[in-house]
């Protein structure tokens, strides 16, 4: 079976403990899905970057850790029952994966191999935004960003991935729209359907905001949960666009890393650039799809290819510090209305750019 071509992997299987194995291959079976096994776990290395998928025997994850692969979404630590929940746990973080246990968790690894088999699959872009520090309008580039993407006719959803973010909607003005919050999602895992229809609508952007109130004391929103709405949305719209926490939890770590283009916001004084180094060093490994967007204010007090160069990325482009902004976001306007603003024009050049590269899993494909 280690004959498969690169090209052709979907669902790479890793498991040398035959009763497991069986488990797994029942469950592809039902799908649809022909995995490649591999007889080597060493053969590993060669299909971590092109596949759709990885699932790997706990037992075997002490070895693929050590390989020092780069982390990536899609892996799953496959456990059978009489391996301990604390031994999957583990090697869980260690190598960004998900930890299923068979037969218990069948559905959930049948819903899992569903979102990589043909029509399930997410073929829309997505876009994160995250502030090097407490507002510098992280919010508002990624509200920007969802609303240009709209006016050009490309389907769009706005998503607020930061709990302590006191709601989208509010900036947005939609905080008295009916639909859908995150509360009514909490229970998300798997192959989630298309939620469109749910969302309160502005402007032609859907949007999945917080809700204030509404959630459980201490609710944190789980990388499981983000993950299911990202691959719906992804299915059903051309442009996803998600505000993350600077806290960069776990679910803020499954948007980067499914990310095409992850935006950094600081501003252009030296403790923008500070913070923004920090964001960096906690993103190290995540992702190589990160890039600088510079909020200019009044003083221009350093440059942006200067403030780029500090924070050790690529510098994607700025815009100015206007009080219209901040004046809209009271009435609740959306952002970026003005075609000729200094944001709507930084937001019209990054999602050419985005447009314009291949998508990730092509370009996968077409080093491998």
């Amino acid at each position: 079976m280690d004959s498969h071509t690169v090209g052709q992997t979907t669902v790479v299987v890793a498991i040398t403990d035959p009763e497991l194995l069986d488990q797994v291959l029942a469950v592809t079976a039902v799908v649809g899905v022909e995995p490649l096994v591999l007889s080597d776990v060493n053969l590993l290395r060669r299909h971590w970057p092109s596949a759709s998928m990885l699932l790997v025997g706990v037992d075997q994850a002490a070895r693929v850790a050590a390989m020092g692969l780069r982390r990536r979404a899609e892996v799953y630590l496959v456990a059978g029952e009489k391996a301990s929940a604390a031994q999957g746990q583990q090697w869980s973080i260690p190598l960004g994966a998900a930890v299923i246990s068979l037969p218990a968790s069948a559905g959930s690894l049948s819903e899992a191999l569903a979102a990589v088999n043909g029509t399930a699959r997410a073929v829309g872009r997505l876009v994160c935004v995250v502030g090097g520090s407490g507002g510098v309008g992280a919010s508002t580039l990624a509200a920007g960003l969802a609303f240009v993407a709209a006016r050009a006719s490309r389907g769009t959803m706005l998503i607020d991935a930061d709990p302590r973010s006191g709601g989208l909607d509010l900036l947005l003005g939609a905080e008295r729209t009916a639909g859908w919050r995150w509360p009514r999602l909490t229970a998300a895992r798997g192959h989630l359907g298309d939620i469109t229809g749910q969302l309160p609508t502005v402007e032609g952007v859907d949007l999945l905001s917080m809700a204030r109130g509404e959630s459980e004391p201490g609710w944190e929103l789980g990388s499981e949960q983000l993950k299911s709405v990202l691959l719906s949305a992804m299915r059903s719209h051309q442009i996803t666009v998600v505000d993350i926490s600077r806290a960069l939890g776990a679910a803020a770590c499954e948007a980067v890393r499914r990310a095409e283009m992850t935006v950094l916001l600081v501003r252009d004084d030296v403790r923008g650039v500070a913070a923004g180094r920090g964001v960096v060093r906690e993103l190290e490994g995540e992702s190589d799809r990160l890039g600088l967007v510079v909020r200019q204010g009044r003083s221009h007090l350093v440059e942006s290819h200067l403030v780029a160069t500090g924070v050790g990325l690529p510098l994607l482009g700025s815009f100015a510090d206007d009080p219209t902004l901040v004046l809209a976001a009271e009435r609740g306007d959306p952002p970026a209305r003005s075609a000729r603003s200094s944001l709507a024009r930084l937001c019209r050049r990054l999602l050419d750019g985005l447009v314009d590269r291949q998508p990730t899993e092509q370009k996968a494909m077409a080093r491998a």
